[in-house]
């Protein structure tokens, strides 16, 4: 998701606030997963409703990897939605269902370690990812014909290379560039949907039917009965 104001910015063309409205569906996606993730958890459990969630994630990055230089606003929407739902349902149903597994006594190191999770994570991933892209990126735009300095500089960015093709006046540059960047936005998702698919089978092999809340929910009624 890092890379996506890069695209809005660098293929569609936009200036930064039509960029940042093009983010909504993917922060209305994760809000309405994570809103919708406590019932859906206490109807299929922890390990079907995170399984369900990276699915989603799966899915829509499936769909992602088809970007093209001219994709459009809908579709781009569509997937980022799609990713973001899946996102807010599968995260919000971990990190709940770690935490009801702890014991109250280990309950504030495990909402540390979440919360260090939560911090790094975005980092790492975004370094590798970055890199997938970057190195994508650089092996695929055309260098041809360059002077050292220039072809350096658009090997850099993107939009250092949109800045050569402009000052050129070189279409076929600018249209290389463009190309080049979407392929390597498009090897990154790769990337991300692979790790989203381990998270569904992690999840799946590791992830309890149901948490402790469920259980010591219906506890009393067990109690009140007697």
């Amino acid at each position: 998701m890092f890379a996506l104001p890069q695209y809005f910015q660098a293929i569609m063309g936009l200036d930064p606030q039509g960029s940042g409205l093009r983010l909504l569906p993917v922060v209305g996606g994760l809000i309405i997963g994570a809103v919708g993730a406590d019932r859906v958890a206490a109807h299929a459990g922890a390990k079907v409703t995170v399984a369900a969630g990276f699915a989603l994630v799966v899915a829509g990055l499936a769909l992602g990897t088809t970007m093209t230089v001219a994709s459009g606003d809908r579709f781009m929407a569509l997937w980022t939605f799609v990713v973001g739902a899946g996102a807010g349902l599968g995260f919000a149903t971990a990190a709940s269902a770690a935490l009801v597994e702890l014991s109250a006594e280990r309950s504030g190191v495990g909402s540390a370690l979440l919360q260090a999770v939560i911090k790094l994570g975005p980092a790492f991933g975004a370094s590798i990812l970055g890199s997938v892209l970057n190195s994508t990126y650089g092996s695929r735009v055309s260098l041809a014909g360059l002077p050292a300095q220039a072809a350096a500089t658009v090997k850099g960015s993107v939009f250092g290379g949109l800045t050569v093709a402009k000052q050129l006046n070189s279409p076929d540059l600018l249209g290389s560039v463009r190309t080049a960047f979407v392929a390597g936005m498009d090897g990154a998702v790769r990337v991300a949907a692979v790790v989203a698919l381990a998270a569904v089978v992690l999840a799946l092999a590791f992830l309890p039917g149901r948490t402790r809340v469920a259980e010591t929910a219906e506890a009393p009624r067990v109690q009140t009965g007697r």
